[in-house]
């Protein structure tokens, strides 16, 4: 069984409030079960929550600073609306209560109060917290709709203006752009917005199905059209009836089906295979692709008649490298909905870690930064994500791109790693013989393996 340090294995929770000798007291009541840090007024512990964030909040209601403890609460809410966050306060008023219930408080405690029923109530709003994470990432996978169109570069700002234009039309839309730049996104989102949304989003990546299958997948099969066909079967065009039909990769069409989809966009009919019954189709058609469109009809992968044809409103995503401005907001966006699906905590994202986000060219665009960022999800072990959580895309960056202490603070980190894996190799993964051989105690070494995502039972 993996070891963990005692600060990792409690949730972290912040007290804000101005009576110091209060919040000391309180954190060393609660620091059993829970890793306990204090502000004491609003501007230092949004300065934290930006940093890297909590489990839960402990705010005096009566905050005497620059921001009361219900400000101090809203603030909380835009970042996480799901984090416990209990008002700690001397009166019990129903128009307290009232006024923070309106704001979002979890619950409600009086100082003087029992603290194992604090301690209780924590534990219980941790539990439904990461629940209702847990669900609304559920929610999101089924949907598919992850929300918008994420950025706010200028192109991703003109690109989610043009959905807004074409989306209630029932035009066909081309978006083309390389791969992992978010064609898929897009076409949900121009569905959602459609007239159609009520209705089926059917996608078929025309690239992953088998050429032998292909015209079976879009038009469907009457039983025994083909060796294997023991049933009859709808295609995509029917089962998008009324919805939105999105072919992705239109270009890897087998050549001698593009006249059958010619045929169906032009008139909205079609046969199922084995069959001379023609069946109408409403369905929206979205195509896109990862290749250049004009140099697939010189080469003759893609007829010109049905390019013309699906080229009506083209949609052109450009890579990532191109709208550097919008990676961090991309990756901020990514780490909060990894940790909401693996019910985790939303860590902070180091500077250091943005500076090499910022700096990397990302060849695999927005798919590549989210699977980055996954990882370092799963193996985050703290409250941030730092440099040694980047994988490969941290090993391989320079430090021409940073300032001095960002610099520093990844050469540490590269150090710190590389030292600690050489030393648990060493000695077999034996924390004990390590910390004696590095002269360190081993909190400290724990506290190195949060840093870096080391695990010690890797190297037994």
């Amino acid at each position: 069984m993996t070891r963990k340090s005692a600060n990792e294995a409690k949730p972290r929770i912040l007290i804000v409030d101005d009576d110091k000798e209060f919040a000391s007291a309180l954190g060393l009541l609660l620091g059993k079960h829970f890793h306990i840090e204090s502000a004491h007024d609003g501007k230092e512990a949004l300065a934290r929550v930006d940093r890297q964030g909590f489990d839960a909040y402990l705010l005096d209601y009566d905050l005497k600073s620059d921001m009361d403890g219900l400000e101090v609460l809203q603030s909380i809410r835009s970042v996480d609306p799901y984090v416990p966050a209990i008002i700690v306060t001397r009166h019990d008023q129903p128009e307290t209560i009232l006024n923070a219930g309106r704001l979002g408080a979890t619950d409600f405690f009086s100082k003087g109060s029992s603290i194992e029923l604090l301690s209780h109530r924590l534990k219980a709003a941790l539990e439904k917290a990461t629940a209702e994470r847990r669900n609304e990432a559920l929610q999101r996978m089924a949907d598919k709709n992850c929300g918008d169109f994420v950025g706010q570069s200028e192109v991703i700002h003109q690109i989610r203006a043009d959905v807004e234009t074409v989306a209630p039309t029932n035009s066909t839309v081309f978006i083309t752009g390389d791969s992992g730049t978010g064609k898929g996104v897009l076409a949900r989102l121009i569905h959602t917005k459609s007239k159609r949304s009520g209705g089926p989003f059917i996608e078929i990546n025309c690239a992953a199905v088998p050429e032998g299958l292909v015209e079976s997948e879009l038009f469907g099969h009457e039983k025994g059209s083909f060796t294997g066909a023991t049933a009859a079967r709808r295609g995509c065009f029917e089962l998008a009836q009324d919805g939105t039909l999105f072919l992705d990769e239109i270009t890897e069409m087998p050549i001698h089906l593009q006249p059958k989809l010619l045929r169906v966009l032009q008139s909205g009919e079609f046969n199922r295979l084995g069959s001379e019954r023609v069946v109408a189709t409403n369905s929206r058609i979205i195509c896109a692709t990862n290749r250049n469109a004009d140099a697939a009809v010189q080469d003759g992968s893609l007829r010109e008649d049905l390019f013309f044809r699906i080229n009506v409103i083209r949609l052109t995503i450009p890579p990532l490298r191109e709208h550097p401005e919008d990676i961090i907001i991309l990756a901020r966006h990514f780490i909060r909905l990894k940790a909401m699906e693996q019910g985790k905590r939303i860590p902070a994202l180091s500077k250091a870690a943005e500076s090499i986000l910022t700096g990397y060219s990302w060849p695999g665009n927005i798919r590549e930064l989210e699977n980055v960022m996954e990882r370092a999800i799963v193996f985050c072990r703290s409250g941030e994500i730092g440099p040694g959580l980047l994988g490969s895309i941290g090993e391989g960056a320079g430090y021409v791109t940073m300032g001095w202490e960002e610099a520093r603070e990844l050469a540490l980190n590269r150090f710190e790693r590389s030292y600690l894996t050489l030393v648990l190799r060493l000695h077999n993964g034996s924390v004990s013989k390590a910390s004696k051989s590095m002269g360190v105690s081993r909190q400290a070494i724990y506290k190195a393996f949060e840093r870096t995502g080391i695990d010690p039972e890797s190297f037994r």
